[in-house]
């Protein structure tokens, strides 16, 4: 007995790992996830791997809200871009059986891609290099709504439509489900199988994921699935899942089907497979730039995770091979958060030494001092703070307000002759010749542009998109610039501060550009992970 106890003193004094017996553990990760407790929402399950074995597993509220049935280890989920890793996984095999080479032309297997007059590797498609578009903000450009069916045919259509690329193979890294997609093509033309059917044989078979399946066909059943929802007032709405985007996305699994590959995936890595190997080798850019995307995962010190998001489905691989730790969390709440989750377990198992606290300012105590309205007015403007960020300070009644491009309006209390405090915001503004400072932001002072009610008027007609096949309608409506769209509907565009001919809303950017004898000639749309699709100012006769 002594001899056990002198072992668990020296066990404890291990650096760098937490001990947590059995009864402690289900304690502390219940009370990481007692908000999900609840018989009316939809919840999360949970899982941990510790050194080749499932320490915990257990799931929390509802997988289906209209017939009360429990999440549990064996509920069913849409693990969305979680699935990249396994598509890293074929990949990465077919590599090693020599029938692939990282470095080849994609359009030595897929010739319907546009060539672009850029060679794309494979590469460039692991790596999220390709300056292909990203197929969700492109389709729904187009006019898909969030709430209805995205095929893989859909996919590979928009990629044969793509006119330009974002941006050069190679040169930069935006995130591209298009990418994976495309791999997944490749898997299939190499190997004379269906992507699922690939999967299934060289993946679930093998390690007994008997409850795993690559979706091909969202209407087909499959059992024990979890629904999908999302916040909606005081209680939860379905959000729709036809998804078919396999290669991106679109596996459907259980925890404990995860662990069986977590729990493989770490001895394959301690066994120092090639196949594994290589799929935590991460890339640069042209410019030697290094990016921490592997073969579908993403790569950081001490830990290999992805984390994905489709629906109401959130979900999370995290592995963690230095402590043999891996945590999976899959959920149906759209409010899930699998990143704070995730820490909030890692910190039961992993100590670590907490960065120095840094102390924010907080000048709320100090004075309100009287200034010269004077001094004040030469601050009143606009300020840019970051690429389509702008403040704006005005003096109203002798009170100076701050209010940000979309934001509400605030006052602010005056400290000294260059320093505000804007109790919204919790932080001081100092003013500098032409410039103030927002916490560690250098805003220049700019002169918006200002666009008139008639101005706008330049910019109404109908614009035409080739490459998407689609159009949109301006019109000028009560001093605004309004778009229509036949399945999008209608949306305002506001004026960029600074770019005459910019306008942003909810759906991106455009830029209009002109003709040779400067009329408007057409805009082109950028919106998050699609760059610059070009529409062209048009006339449809009606027949």
């Amino acid at each position: 007995m002594r001899i056990y106890y002198i072992l668990m003193l020296l066990l404890s004094c291990l650096p760098g790992i937490a001990q947590n017996t059995p009864d402690s553990l289900q304690v502390n990760i219940d009370s990481i996830f007692n908000v999900y407790t609840r018989t009316n929402s939809p919840g999360v399950a949970v899982l941990i791997v510790k050194e080749g074995k499932v320490i915990f597993e257990k799931g929390y509220g509802i997988a289906n809200l209209e017939y009360d049935v429990p999440v549990t280890p064996t509920t069913v989920f849409d693990i969305a871009s979680v699935s990249k890793q396994f598509t890293g996984f074929a990949i990465s095999t077919l590599i090693q059986e020599g029938k692939i080479s990282p470095d080849d032309d994609i359009h030595k297997y897929l010739p319907d891609v546009p060539q672009f007059g850029k060679t794309i590797t494979i590469r460039n498609l692991i790596h999220h290099t390709s300056g292909l578009r990203d197929w969700p903000a492109t389709l729904h450009a187009a006019g898909w709504r969030w709430d209805e069916a995205f095929r893989y045919e859909d996919i590979m259509r928009m990629v044969q439509q793509q006119r330009e690329l974002d941006f050069d193979p190679g040169s930069k890294y935006s995130y591209s489900n298009t990418g994976y997609n495309l791999l997944a093509a490749i898997v299939a033309k190499v190997s004379g199988k269906t992507f699922p059917e690939w999967i299934e044989e060289h993946i679930f078979k093998p390690l007994n994921m008997q409850s795993s399946q690559v979706s091909a066909d969202y209407s087909k059943v499959i059992k024990n699935l979890a629904g999908s929802y999302y916040p909606s007032g005081n209680g939860y709405n379905k959000s729709n899942d036809a998804l078919t985007a396999y290669g991106s996305s679109s596996i459907f699994t259980t925890v404990e089907d995860l662990s069986k590959w977590v729990i493989h995936f770490q001895q394959s890595l301690d066994q120092k497979d090639p196949v594994y190997v290589r799929m935590i080798e991460t890339d640069t850019l042209n410019n030697k730039q290094k990016i921490n995307y592997a073969y579908g995962l993403e790569v950081n010190n001490n830990s290999i995770s992805h984390d994905g998001g489709w629906a109401g489905f959130r979900t999370i691989i995290s592995n963690y091979p230095d402590q043999k730790i891996a945590i999976i969390l899959l959920s149906n709440n759209s409010d899930f958060d699998p990143y704070s989750n995730t820490t909030a377990i890692k910190k039961l198992f992993i100590k670590t030494t907490p960065a120095p606290e840094q102390k924010r300012e907080d000048l709320s105590a100090l004075p309100t001092v009287n200034v010269d309205t004077l001094l004040l007015k030469k601050y009143t403007g606009s300020y840019q703070l970051g690429v389509g960020w702008y403040v704006t300070f005005t003096l109203e009644n002798g009170q100076m307000m701050v209010q940000a491009n979309g934001e509400d309006k605030f006052s602010t209390d005056v400290k000294s002759d260059t320093v505000l405090w804007v109790p919204a915001y919790h932080s001081s503004v100092t003013f500098r010749k032409d410039a103030l400072k927002y916490r560690n932001i250098i805003a220049p002072r700019i002169i918006p542009v200002k666009v008139t009610p008639s101005e706008l008027n330049q910019y109404a007609g109908t614009y035409y998109s080739t490459e998407l096949e689609t159009a949109y309608r301006f019109s000028v409506e009560n001093g605004k610039l309004v778009a229509h769209h036949m399945r999008l509907g209608d949306f305002t565009f506001e004026p960029d501060f600074v770019t005459q001919e910019r306008f942003s809303s909810n759906n991106g950017t455009i830029d209009f550009f002109k003709d040779k004898q400067k009329k408007i000639a057409g805009f082109r749309l950028t919106n998050g992970r699609i760059k610059n699709i070009l529409f062209k100012k048009t006339v449809f006769t009606a027949l």
